[in-house]
């Protein structure tokens, strides 16, 4: 059993609802923190991928958001739906701050950058190396 905020984590549905409550009450930028664990937790695909989702609203995402997506996107041992689902979100993430020039990611940006690119060099299904491809414009 591993609780967050969030709620006791093996109690899926009643974590859903919390993070479903967050989004609706604009609240996800402050509960960052209990999104990388959802992202972080092996044992649930549906936490991962309902913290995957939410995370495209987020307008300030930290160091640690942004490296837990990474992390996703560049774990071959998961399954491919949400390696794309990773590549999506850090696309909407980095979209959203490609025209801030006080982006709270500018640091990492590099760190992304270079993760993309040993993404697309690395021998991959076609598919990864197309939702990597759409990240690339949004942190050049």
């Amino acid at each position: 059993m591993r609780c967050s905020k969030a709620g006791n984590l093996d109690e899926w549905a009643r974590v859903l609802e919390r993070l479903d409550e967050w989004s609706r009450e604009g609240t996800l930028e402050q509960h960052q923190e209990e999104l990388v664990q959802l992202l972080g937790h092996p044992d649930n695909w549906r936490l991962r991928e309902a913290a995957l989702e939410a995370i495209r609203e987020i307008r300030e995402p930290t160091d640690a958001l942004v490296r837990a997506t990474c992390h996703i996107l560049m774990d071959d041992g998961l399954y491919l739906e949400v390696r794309v689902l990773a590549a999506e979100a850090l696309a909407a993430l980095f979209e959203r701050l490609r025209t801030r020039s006080d982006s709270p990611v500018a640091d990492i940006r590099h760190e992304v950058r270079e993760t993309i690119h040993a993404l697309l060099s690395s021998p991959q299904p076609p598919v990864m190396h197309q939702a990597a491809r759409r990240i690339l414009p949004t942190i050049e």
